[in-house]
């Protein structure tokens, strides 16, 4: 299975086009590149004829001459050329080649006239390359971190070969980029999620009817279990068992983004790695035809519903991209949504909630309404001791906190109550692996 692909590959082409000027535009065009220069030429023309002067005469012709040649060149190039700005993708990942193609047509590469291409974008947009070709020249972008970004105004400048006059043009394009994280193998963020059907922690295909045989695949990395020794021996290789995707249980998903206390990770670290984690667990969903459903709390709390099918992942995706980090002083946000929600979701759905901090109440809350879901999944994201799971712990850096002590002293508790709980430090490894 393949998770680093783009999350949402479907391609929405969407075109923002401006045509050229009018050619009443090309005197005023004219007049506004080489106001300057024909100033210039005329107070040196001036300044000859009263001091008679040859040289000075020579030079405000020349200087006329450039001013008048350069001034309708720029005035022509101003009035007859096109801009073209195609949103490639709808919904792409972070750092997806060619999110964005500005297209400016009617302009040679080989003329005198030279063109500068300036677009106004946030600090996560970047401009990556340039291509050119007979008659026109493209500007290709993606973003570096996901979210919602308006790309603002596309300003041509052109400019004499001396860079004396330049002329300026703006086209708005009001195009809207939706950036996501990229999904990555749930086992690289150390995130085993449970099955819905035994209970059991598993690393392979989960949320399988074990029950309805459908057929057998060759074997590639199945557990040991599934491997069906009869047709293995009948066929001379390795087979294993394929069964029907269960699609009886829905994963909600509850991605906490508010932070209640002092920190010393940023925000945007939080962010990312929250992020990263909520497209990877859609992501599988997907990829195991399980229904699924996502609510953001933040500054705007959103819920996208239940559904299935890859439309309902871009609106999914779509949320986790409009949420943010942000810094809260209310208590309890998880715990007291469920309260408000939980009649929304379909009966025993196996839930998942990403934060960065739980307390013993809302850990207590959650086994108090065990009876609505099949699983309780929790994976919590606070301050880390920038170690990877399993490795010896340090015990003279970033202690854990009081409450998160006590956590973990609960965790096999919780687990055996149906409540399996995961802590993940944010230390750089794991932020390594999320920005990978």
């Amino acid at each position: 299975m393949d998770m680093t692909r783009t999350a949402a590959p479907e391609r929405q082409w969407k075109t923002v086009s401006v045509p050229p000027e009018p050619p009443a535009r090309f005197v005023s065009a004219f007049f506004s590149a080489s106001r300057a220069g024909l100033v210039l030429s005329a107070v040196m023309l001036g300044t000859a004829i009263w001091l008679r002067n040859g040289s000075f005469l020579v030079l405000g012709l020349a200087a006329l001459s450039y001013s008048c040649i350069f001034g309708a060149a720029l005035a022509g190039l101003y009035r007859r050329i096109t801009i073209d700005a195609v949103l490639k993708h709808h919904v792409a990942s972070v750092r997806q080649p060619n999110l964005l193609a500005v297209t400016v047509s009617g302009y040679a590469p080989t003329s005198a006239v030279l063109l500068d291409i300036d677009v106004a974008l946030p600090a996560w947009v970047v401009k990556r390359h340039e291509r050119t070709s007979p008659g026109s020249v493209t500007v290709f972008l993606d973003a570096t971190r996901k979210g919602r970004y308006l790309v603002g105004d596309v300003c041509l400048t052109l400019k004499d070969p001396l860079r004396v006059f330049h002329l300026q043009r703006r086209y708005p394009a009001g195009l809207v980029l939706t950036v996501v994280p990229r999904p990555v193998p749930l086992e690289r963020l150390h995130i085993a999620l449970t099955s819905p059907l035994d209970g059991q922690r598993v690393r392979f295909a989960p949320n399988e009817d074990t029950s309805e045989l459908t057929g057998v695949v060759p074997y590639a990395s199945h557990p040991m279990s599934r491997i069906h020794w009869k047709m293995s021996a009948h066929t001379g290789q390795l087979c294993a068992k394929e069964f029907v995707p269960s699609a009886t249980t829905t994963v909600v998903l509850v991605v906490d983004y508010t932070v209640q206390r002092e920190r010393s990770f940023t925000l945007e670290l939080l962010d990312d790695t929250l992020s990263t984690a909520a497209s990877s667990i859609l992501q599988y969903a997907v990829d195991h035809k399980l229904p699924f459903g996502i609510a953001s709390l933040g500054a705007e709390p959103a819920w996208s519903g239940v559904g299935h099918d890859r439309t309902h992942q871009l609106s999914c995706l779509s949320i986790v991209a409009a949420s943010a980090a942000t810094p809260s002083v209310q208590p309890h946000i998880v715990t007291d949504w469920l309260r408000r929600n939980v009649a929304k979701f379909p009966a025993q759905s196996q839930l998942v909630v990403l934060a960065s901090a739980l307390g013993e109440q809302d850990v207590v809350h959650l086994l108090r309404q065990r009876e609505h879901f099949t699983r309780v999944t929790v994976v919590l994201f606070p301050e880390g001791t920038f170690l990877l799971p399993g490795e010896h712990r340090a015990p003279y850096f970033l202690h854990d906190t009081t409450g998160l002590q006590r956590l973990r002293t609960l965790q096999r508790v919780l687990r055996e109550n149906g409540v399996e709980l995961t802590i993940i430090g944010l230390n750089d490894p794991l932020s390594a692996v999320a920005t990978a």
